[in-house]
């Protein structure tokens, strides 16, 4: 007499669960690490935006060498809320200056989030007048993790050495 054995066709309960468990934890990880890598992304973007915005500046510093020359810029902020208007002709190089410090304020509000607080400063290094090299510095907050779940607020800042 043959006795056919049948063979298991199929997954148990057990094996069910087991794989979705697996399946679960992976995706967590996963959708943790995409998570992390956008907060990274958003934190490259500030500082890309950053350096385009000191770049500018530099240009536009370039343009007015008659007042980088007789030392206007030292010191100047970026001033979004300046009433200056050279769409005409401006009267000398440190109204031009100004000018410069309200368009650099324009695209500070623009382009970095309002929640970052960000700000523009030129300073110059050592002496002044011709020949001087330029601090050209972008901040702005942004958040440190500290910890796995905590968070504090920081001052990034981007810094430029320029000799126009």
């Amino acid at each position: 007499m043959l006795v056919k054995i049948h063979a298991q066709k199929g997954f148990t309960l057990m094996e069910v669960m087991i794989a979705a468990f697996v399946l679960s934890v992976g995706l967590l990880g996963s959708t943790a690490m995409m998570l992390r890598g956008q907060q990274e992304a958003s934190k490259i973007n500030y500082e890309a935006i950053a350096f385009q915005l000191a770049t500018n500046m530099a240009e536009r510093m370039r343009g007015n060498i008659t007042g980088v020359d007789s030392g206007v810029y030292n010191g100047l902020t970026a001033d979004a809320a300046a009433t200056m208007d050279c769409s005409t002709l401006c009267a000398n190089p440190a109204d031009v200056a100004s000018y410069h410090a309200y368009i650099w304020g324009q695209e500070l509000e623009d382009l970095m989030p309002s929640h970052t607080s960000p700000t523009g400063r030129v300073d110059v290094v050592g002496a002044g007048g011709a020949d001087s090299v330029y601090n050209i510095t972008v901040s702005w907050t942004g958040a440190v993790r500290t910890s796995t779940d905590t968070q504090s607020q920081t001052t990034k800042s981007y810094v430029m050495m320029f000799q126009p």
